[in-house]
């Protein structure tokens, strides 16, 4: 089998590099460690990297995949070591194993919003949020911009903590696909539904992401 895949984090600094940068950063890694990947075929070859759920811009994260093909025998160990020489110090590949479970299996993702605040919130001001039966909001698609019922994109939510100027909330938002959803559009709803002035910084972070397994949830990996 010569398609790896990587679990990586992407922490401080890293949240600013966009999608884009992070394919160049893996490809530009990969070369400068000397890693016999393989190329994809015809006028311009490319790596051979698929990332399984691209992160949002300002997000930061613990769990990230991404999928690469490598010369068959590449041992799994050494292209840990060696990439973490060669990634920038808020990328670090944390293990190494073969595929299974396919990225279009994706249905959720976990988040940790941590709020800064102006006055606090309440349980209850946050059940109120979510209690909406509509949350009107826009989504970015690849035909344009759709409107939505955010709410139909929301799971499971529990407020972790809170004092006078901070609050903490993990929620389930729904991932992978038509259905993916970037948690940065609840926040804005959220600090929205607060009222103006309320919310001063907010900051997201992935833990965990879900896929199908028949009529059950698991975690992917």
């Amino acid at each position: 089998m010569s398609k790896v895949r990587l679990k990586f984090s992407k922490l401080g600094m890293g949240k600013y590099i966009s999608h884009l940068d992070l394919l160049r950063t893996f490809t530009r890694a990969i070369h400068r460690a000397g890693l016999p990947v393989k190329y994809s075929q015809g006028f311009n070859p490319h790596q051979l990297i698929t990332f399984s759920l691209p992160l949002a811009l300002g997000v930061t994260s613990e769990t990230e995949f991404v999928d690469i093909d490598f010369e068959d025998g590449t041992d799994k160990l050494l292209i840990v070591k060696k990439l973490n020489e060669c990634l920038p110090p808020d990328i670090k590949i944390l293990e190494a194993s073969e595929p299974v479970i396919k990225a279009k299996d994706i249905v959720s993702a976990r988040y940790t919003v941590a709020l800064d605040l102006k006055n606090s919130i309440t349980e209850d001001m946050l059940d109120a949020f979510f209690a909406q039966e509509e949350i009107p909001a826009v989504k970015k698609t690849k035909r344009g911009e759709k409107e939505i019922n955010l709410r139909e994109y929301i799971g499971s939510y529990k407020l972790k903590g809170s004092t006078e100027s901070s609050a903490e909330f993990e929620v389930i938002l729904s991932a992978g696909g038509e259905t993916n959803i970037k948690p940065d559009i609840l926040v804005s709803k959220l600090c929205e539904f607060l009222g103006d002035g309320v919310c001063e910084n907010a900051e997201i972070h992935r833990t965990e992401i879900f896929y199908t397994k028949g009529s059950n949830i698991a975690t992917f990996c």
